[in-house]
């Protein structure tokens, strides 16, 4: 089977995981006969106008931010093991999810009522001094620039910890959802914040698609075949960056999604960036949809943070992953 067959079949799975996470909670959605009752007399019971209520105010938009959380992450995971050409890579490697995490806490040290944009701005800030740190030497040492990544992260973690020790004990609760990732309580804002960042950055690396399937070959040989091995590595890490930096600003950290999609989406739809980009938005999404639903529903009354989740899946696919290369 070629490609477009199987990312029609991994798009027709990806809806029915979306379907089912809108319908399925508290409130249950699916009632059809309701609904056929309602367009047969046109008139609405209050049943109805709550699911109404919910559907649109509660589970569209959170389906459709995770939706958007998680092919921002798959993009960025699968950029960066194209220019770094190490499985491993993924977007937090760089320190992003660091690097937001400080600029909440300290927004919200401040008395600040929104951490979007400090956490925007955190990631951000983090991610442009690993880039200047290596501008000189991006092309010729990419693993500096990781272990670069790694370092000033570790360094924001620990300011965030230190800061967080400040805060009053019924504050803590609602930090660590943040810093473990969530979609409980946000909205259409967010949803408008990832969406267009999703569609714009699927295009632009859609548009790349052949160089960086020549990089695959290795930096000297894509050069020898005309690509510009440096300005794309850096344009790629600073794109990966600003999709992740702006997923963390609006839901959190949510870790392992950028590791795991693009694997996924090799073994399904092949390896090719021409069709790994979709690929990788669908199965990216479908597995922070599918790990969101899982977060609220797994245990009756509670709701975990979606991190929590996707930590546990990309723990035991990362052990797979190493146990698998030797």
């Amino acid at each position: 089977m070629n490609a477009l067959p199987r990312l029609c079949l991994l798009a027709a799975a990806s809806l029915a995981v979306f379907v089912a996470a809108v319908c399925i909670g508290p409130t249950h959605l699916l009632d059809l006969p309701r609904w056929f009752e309602l367009l047969r007399t046109g008139v609405a019971t209050p049943e109805l106008e709550r699911a109404s209520l919910v559907f649109w105010e509660l589970r569209l938009p959170r389906v459709l931010l995770a939706a958007a959380a998680g092919a921002n992450l798959a993009l960025g995971g699968l950029l960066l093991q194209a220019i770094f050409r190490n499985p491993l890579a993924e977007p937090y490697l760089l320190g992003l999810s660091s690097g937001g995490a400080l600029g909440a806490v300290v927004a919200l040290a401040a008395g600040a009522a929104s951490v979007t944009w400090p956490a925007l701005a955190g990631s951000l800030a983090l991610a442009a001094i690993v880039l200047l740190f290596c501008r000189r030497r991006i092309a010729a040492d990419l693993p500096s620039l990781l272990l670069v990544g790694v370092a000033l992260g570790a360094l924001a973690q620990a300011f965030t910890t230190a800061i967080i020790l400040r805060f009053d004990p019924g504050a803590l609760r609602s930090i660590l959802f943040w810093l473990m990732g969530s979609f409980a309580g946000r909205g259409w804002t967010e949803v408008w914040m990832l969406l267009p960042a999703a569609l714009v950055g699927g295009l632009a690396i859609w548009l790349l698609h052949r160089p960086l399937d020549l990089l695959a070959l290795g930096g000297e040989s894509a050069h020898h075949l005309g690509v510009r091995v440096p300005l794309l590595q850096t344009a790629g890490i600073a794109l990966a960056a600003v999709l992740a930096a702006l997923t963390v600003a609006a839901c959190g950290t949510i870790g392992f999604v950028g590791l795991m999609a693009p694997h996924l989406t090799r073994k399904l739809v092949g390896a090719p960036h021409g069709v790994a980009v979709p690929g990788s938005m669908l199965v990216g999404a479908t597995l922070t949809v599918g790990a969101d639903l899982a977060a609220r529903t797994l245990l009756a009354g509670t709701e975990l943070p979606v991190g929590v989740v996707t930590g546990a899946l990309g723990c035991l696919f990362f052990l797979a992953l190493v146990a698998g290369k030797k």
